[in-house]
């Protein structure tokens, strides 16, 4: 019979063990310590910690562009409003203001003349 240590598959190591183990392997307790960034063999740095410090950098970066982002689209908002665009057609009651191309779509399954331009609306061909 086989030996059950033997036939026993170990269990794989969690990301929060690679991770002690890199902190441990750095020398600190915290990235944010002087103690980790500082290089271990006199003046050469890590690899690992120029990689984390450049990635930290960009994902700083990253946010403070989002939220530039969010703040002009708020501020666009506000100044015009969302784009709408108000549709008359003789199948429908009454003019319908729609601000999507999924409303279009919806609306045009309903009443399929709106897929078809009138002749002075059509692209001109070259």
């Amino acid at each position: 019979m086989a030996d059950s240590e033997i036939s026993t598959s170990l269990s794989r190591p969690s990301r929060r063990d690679v991770l002690s183990a890199a902190l441990l392997t750095v020398g600190g307790t915290s990235f944010n310590s002087s103690a980790a960034a500082a290089p271990q063999d006199g003046g050469a740095a890590d690899a690992a910690v120029l990689a984390w410090k450049a990635w930290r950098a960009a994902h700083r970066r990253t946010l403070a562009l989002c939220r530039k982002q969010q703040r002009l689209e708020s501020e666009l908002a506000r100044m015009i409003g969302f784009p709408q665009a108000v549709l008359a057609a003789a199948e429908l009651p009454s003019p319908v203001r729609i601000s999507s191309l999924r409303q279009f779509d919806g609306l045009a399954a309903n009443v399929p003349s709106l897929l078809t331009l009138p002749p002075e609306m059509t692209p001109l061909r070259s």
